[in-house]
């Protein structure tokens, strides 16, 4: 890092200031030019004198990295995260660059910690194995400076790591440390975290197949939202809720939770909750109500919100349910044709749950394949979706993917 002399030299031409016009009447030139250049050390007076010229606190000159430097190099890298949020990465490099030469000689501050979380960040969606070191360090900064949120935020992200890489039980074991580490210490979280813990706790227990528990936890989550009136993650709480009730058969049930998600649609009106309505009526109606053609007009409000460009409504979620309906339905070359445009699972699409329900629909697609004798195409889909859920809970939709790769495997193996 900077010495004491290249600080003093640094913060002097930002502020466009001349040796002299530094020196003022107390020190001379030729002086502060050797300081400048640690061919001397200043005393203690004339360090808060020069401080004082230059407009900062003594300790900042002595600190390895000014807090003033600190700030400022959170502004900057603040702007360059809010665009990686937005699954924007071509600044992602450049975060990790202008966050390194720094990392080391951190002290302990909330900019500290937010540079270092934010480290972390950048240096696992660049694929650097070593991001874990980064976060753990902005977790103990946040705890010894009790901003508990932000400590709890580190939490967040190592489990959502594990489960983009679908280690639901670690993922579930960060989230219970959490809050494990909260009860021992008497942590007071604010009923937003407080929230979000019993969100990531019970999402993690549906994924690991701890089914009862999860689904319990979702309910009591529900009803403090409203007794708290924190709704930051209902809409997704109704629609797990509604989910666990449908794998359950409890249509009522899942009728009235789809329909209190309505409600709160028209009181928040964002598309994002439209889009979680249409995509599930249309999986309820297709999979459980077995009315193909309701299915096909709910996945049909679906479509414009696809207009909208963002990541949230990608056209995999209108053209599996789409392609799923018109196949049911019997309408096998349009079913083909939506097939044909439905590839992926959006990268978003975590959990086990809606993993199990695009893979059915792409065991939809295989059968689709299949009824026009396209049978080694059909094979490699069914195989895909077969493999892919061998290692995720058992749910109805296994059966469905199982049961199709059999038949096209048998099919493929009397050719």
């Amino acid at each position: 890092m900077n010495s004491l002399g290249t600080r003093i030299r640094n913060l002097r031409k930002e502020r466009k200031l001349t040796l002299e016009a530094l020196a003022g009447d107390r020190l001379t030139k030729g002086m502060l030019s050797q300081i400048e250049n640690d061919k001397a050390n200043p005393s203690m007076e004339s360090l808060e004198y020069i401080a004082e010229r230059l407009g900062v606190k003594a300790s900042e000159l002595l600190e390895e990295i000014a807090p003033s430097t600190i700030r400022h190099l959170l502004e900057q890298v603040e702007i360059f995260y809010a665009e990686i949020q937005l699954d924007d990465k071509k600044n992602l490099q450049q975060t990790i660059e202008m966050i390194k030469p720094y990392v080391e000689e951190l002290p302990l501050s909330y900019e500290a910690g937010r540079l270092l979380y934010i480290y972390a960040v950048a240096q696992y969606l660049s694929g650097i194995t070593t991001w874990e070191s980064p976060l753990k360090r902005a977790r103990f900064m946040f705890k010894e400076i009790n901003l508990l949120s932000h400590w709890f935020e580190t939490y967040v992200l190592q489990s959502a790591v594990f489960m983009e890489g679908r280690n639901y039980k670690m993922a579930y074991s960060c989230i219970l440390q959490a809050k494990e580490e909260a009860e021992q210490e008497n942590y007071q979280l604010d009923s937003r975290d407080a929230g979000k813990m019993a969100y990531y706790i019970s999402i993690f227990q549906l994924a690991i197949g701890e089914h009862e528990a999860g689904k319990q936890l979702v309910k009591e989550s529900i009803a403090n939202a409203h007794k708290n009136q924190f709704y930051y993650y209902i809409d997704d709480m109704y629609r797990i809720a509604a989910f666990c009730a449908m794998v359950d058969n409890d249509f009522e049930q899942a009728e009235h939770l789809i329909t209190k998600l309505e409600q709160y649609r028209v009181f928040v009106e964002q598309a994002n909750v439209d889009a979680f309505i249409f995509t599930l009526r249309a999986h309820y109606y297709n999979n459980y109500a077995y009315d193909y053609e309701k299915a096909l007009e709910e996945i049909e409000r679906f479509r414009p919100l696809m207009d909208i460009g963002a990541i949230k409504f990608d056209k995999n979620l209108y053209y599996c349910e789409k392609g799923k309906s018109l196949y049911l339905l019997g309408r096998y070359e349009e079913a083909k044709e939506a097939f044909e445009h439905f590839t992926n699972i959006p990268s978003f699409i975590l959990h086990p749950f809606d993993i199990l329900g695009f893979n059915e629909c792409f065991s939809y697609k295989a059968l689709c394949y299949a009824h026009f004798g396209e049978l080694t195409t059909a094979y490699e889909i069914a195989k895909m979706a077969y493999m892919d859920s061998q290692d995720l809970i058992d749910l109805p939709y296994k059966q469905k993917i199982e049961e199709t790769y059999n038949t096209i495997k048998a099919q493929i193996d009397t050719v």
